[in-house]
This record gives C-alpha cells, structure tokens and sequence, in this order.
C-alpha cells in the first residue's frame, strides 16, 4: 500500500506529486465542507437557539466560520501535495511587498469585511442609508456588500465605505423612526385649528404610531410654517406615508377654509432721474440729405 501511495503522478519542475499527496489533498477538500455543515447543525444552531440570535448575527457567524474553513482547506491541501508552507509563506510575503501599494483600497476594502462580520453593527436584513444610497442589505462579502434599494436596484459598496462613513442604520435595535411633513398656512389663520387638523390626519393613518404632535417653525415671509412629527415603524416606504398625510391634510384644510399660500413677492419700479449724457434730441422729421 505505501508503494502505491509512493507512485509518481506528474512532476512540477523540482516538486513531484505523487498519488499519495493527491489523494490526501482531495480528502481534505471533501472532508472539511461536510464537517462544517456538521458544525454548523450540531453546534452552531443550538448555540443560535440558546442566545436567541437573529438572521443578521447568524449569517454573519456563519460567514465567518466558512471563510476559516476556506483558509483551513487552502493550507492543508497545499500541505499535503508536499509543499513547505514556510517556503510559500516566504514567497506570498514578497509579493504582497511589491502590490501592496496598488492594492491597498482592497485590503482595506477586506479588513473593513471582517470587521463588519465580528461587531455585527450593519447585519443582512437592515436597512441601513449610506450617503445617497438607502436600501436593504443583502449580503455581507469580504470585500464589498451587496445593498438592494427601495426601487429593487442592487449597489455593489465597498466595505470600507461601510466602516468610515457615516451610516445610518434604520433597523438597529429599534424599528421607530420619527419623521416629519412641513405644510405652510396663511397669515390669518386660527393656529390651534391648523393644530387640529395636523393631529387628526395622523391619528387616522394606519401607519402612524401614537404619540404624533406639531410644532410651529416660524413665522416666515409669506406663510406660518408647521411641522408635523409622528414615529412610524415603517421606514422602507415612509415616502408613500408622508404622501399620503399630504393628501389627508390638504382635505382637511379645505373642509375648515384654511388656505395654503404661494410664495408671494412685491415689486416696486421707481422712477430714476435720466443722465444727460443719455437724452436724445428730439426729431423734428429733419434727416440728412444725401
């Protein structure tokens, strides 16, 4: 049997593979995936059970316990086809010298990935707004995380970007988002009726939390202007809820003669002394004669 094992297969300039180290290669890469997906019924989901984990933290987990793996299985198949990690490990350090300037937003791009994974701030499942871009996260790679928005077009963003940039995470810990709709009324108007309707238009949408009140900004140039807050736990179409109070308080605004004004602007034209220097002479029909 070990003669077999010993059997030359093909040679590799110096390296030889035998059958041998082929043989435990393939194993190991036929093993490891099948003792994951063991680790992963028998160990990880009872542990998920027991702390109550969500989706979000449990994907994360398990991408992280799959990226070992690939890592595991990388160097023990190598090891196996009879190379010397220390040699390739000697290699693989000048190299990443030499692209290590020109890849440097990647490896950023990866440790922002891991990091991602292990705090679980921004999980799959939220609904997180970076910069311009708000939408549902979709998946959390290494490198980069795949972001589905509200009109169902998916933006690929790099992870780093995640990691240094300010982002705002509507699904973290508690789905109640306060938003607001700002409406301006005529001078004029009965303010506490204005209240009033503001109240009433929150109270009966059916997405609208309790708890809902207005505030009056300022008294601007052509308008009293109001806010009206009110916590909603629906966030992914809040656009189509603040449409909706629009509609509602602008019926009610006609029901009780409240008057929503244009931007108004006076002008006045005033009339200024002419220069002498630009008064013509007046014209008695009296043209040159050729």
């Amino acid at each position: 049997m070990g003669k077999l094992f010993d059997i030359e297969l093909f040679a590799w300039g110096e390296h030889v593979f035998r059958l041998g180290n082929v043989l435990m290669a393939v194993f190991f890469m036929i093993l490891l995936p099948f003792l994951f997906l063991l680790f992963r019924k028998f160990v990880l989901n009872p542990y998920y059970k027991r702390k109550g984990m969500d989706l979000g933290r449990k994907y994360a987990m398990n991408q992280l316990v799959k990226y070992v793996m690939y890592i595991l299985i990388f160097l023990l198949v190598i090891q196996s086809l009879g190379f010397k990690l220390s040699v390739i490990w000697a290699a693989g350090a000048a190299l990443l010298v030499g692209i290590g300037l020109g890849l440097q937003q990647t490896f950023n791009d990866f440790a922002s990935g891991v990091i991602l994974l292990m705090e679980g701030t921004v999980k799959k499942g939220d609904w997180i707004e970076v910069g311009n871009t708000m939408g549902e996260v979709k998946k959390i790679g290494l490198r980069t995380s795949l972001i589905t928005t509200r009109r169902n077009i998916s933006i690929i963003v790099p992870n780093s970007k995640i990691t240094v940039d300010n982002v705002i995470n509507l699904s973290h810990d508690n789905n109640m988002v306060r938003h607001s709709v700002s409406v301006g009324v005529a001078y004029g108007s009965d303010v506490q009726l204005v209240k009033k309707v503001l109240l009433e238009c929150a109270e009966r949408h059916s997405k609208v939390l309790p708890g809902a009140f207005v505030r009056l900004v300022e008294f601007n140039t052509s308008s009293i202007d109001f806010e009206l807050l009110f916590w909603s736990e629906e966030y992914r179409m809040i656009e189509d809820v603040r449409s909706d109070l629009r509609f509602m308080i602008d019926s009610g605004f006609r029901k009780y003669g409240i008057v929503i004004p244009f931007p108004q602007r006076d002008l006045h034209i005033k009339n200024f002394p002419v220069p002498s220097e630009f008064k013509q002479e007046p014209n008695n029909g009296i043209g040159d004669k050729a």
